[in-house]
């Protein structure tokens, strides 16, 4: 099973009213359930070893360490970028470098805004509106779920 099918069938698992959902495609066998972390387990002949891991995000009262702009509510015309997939959201391809994009860059359909690591993979997060980037919603690092807002483009 590649691992565009599994990402088709998280999403498709998501927006349904299914709490249970299994599916096998030759040796592999992807299996999801609401409330509990999504676990993907191979026969003994593909000689792999799954573990399903359960993130969370401790919650702090400190106040985030980076802010690029006060929070506020969307103004009338605002577009959202959201996240695709769930996974660890960064703002730059390495520690070392530059981010993608920051509060006040010109974005077009088609740039590359982040990066989302799912699965050991590092997913590019494409923008899918033109516009300026004028507030950043979630911090470098941090865990996000599909579909979460995570740039807000006027």
């Amino acid at each position: 099973m590649q691992y565009d099918q599994i990402k088709e069938l998280i999403q498709i698992f998501e927006h349904s009213d299914l709490n249970n959902m299994e599916v096998t495609l030759g040796n592999a066998s992807v299996k999801l359930g609401r409330g509990m972390a999504n676990a993907v387990e191979e026969s003994p002949e593909a000689q792999m070893v799954q573990t399903a891991v359960k993130v969370e995000n401790p919650v702090t009262d400190a106040a985030p360490t980076t802010v690029e702009t006060a929070k506020t509510e969307p103004a009338a015309g605002d577009k959202i970028v959201t996240a695709p997939i769930v996974g660890t959201f960064y703002r730059a391809s390495a520690p070392d470098q530059p981010p993608f994009v920051k509060v006040g860059d010109t974005i077009a359909k088609g740039d590359v805004v982040c990066i989302i690591e799912a699965m050991k993979f590092m997913n590019e997060v494409i923008s899918e509106v033109d516009g300026t980037i004028t507030e950043i919603l979630v911090e470098d690092a941090q865990f996000v779920e599909f579909g979460q807002e995570l740039f807000r483009v006027k």
